[in-house]
């Protein structure tokens, strides 16, 4: 019920987020760029950590659908878009390798079994 809870306040997070970081990129702060920017920082990155501790409260029957490997691909987009936000340098090779992790991620996951190891299980 907790993990539950977690999630749908991480969902949250992460609209309104998605929500001031549009709004950023689109420049229609309604006057007020610097907390639809802070906006983008505060509900982004409490999107992520929430996700994260999500991870932690979910059995270990369902952590193959947890992938670790995509939240750290995010993180790094995440703190990509930041640094582009902050209109510093560099900021879009952050956010290439970003997505090159988070694109990795859907072939790999490190918590996924082998169907070949289930099937042996299930033979002997």
């Amino acid at each position: 019920m907790f993990a539950k809870q977690i999630k749908t306040i991480s969902t949250i997070c992460y609209l309104l987020g998605m929500l001031c970081a549009v709004l950023l990129y689109t420049h229609h702060t309604f006057g007020v760029p610097s907390a639809v920017r802070i906006g983008f920082y505060v509900f982004g990155g409490a999107g992520l950590i929430l996700s994260l501790l999500q991870f932690r409260f979910l059995p270990e029957d369902k952590w193959e659908d947890f992938n670790l490997l995509f939240w750290i691909g995010s993180l790094v987009l995440f703190i990509g878009f930041v640094i582009q936000t902050m209109r510093l340098h560099y900021s879009t090779y952050i956010l290439i390798a970003g997505l090159a992790i988070t694109g990795f991620s859907f072939f790999v996951n490190p918590f996924k079994r082998d169907k070949d190891e289930e099937d042996e299980l299930l033979d002997n």
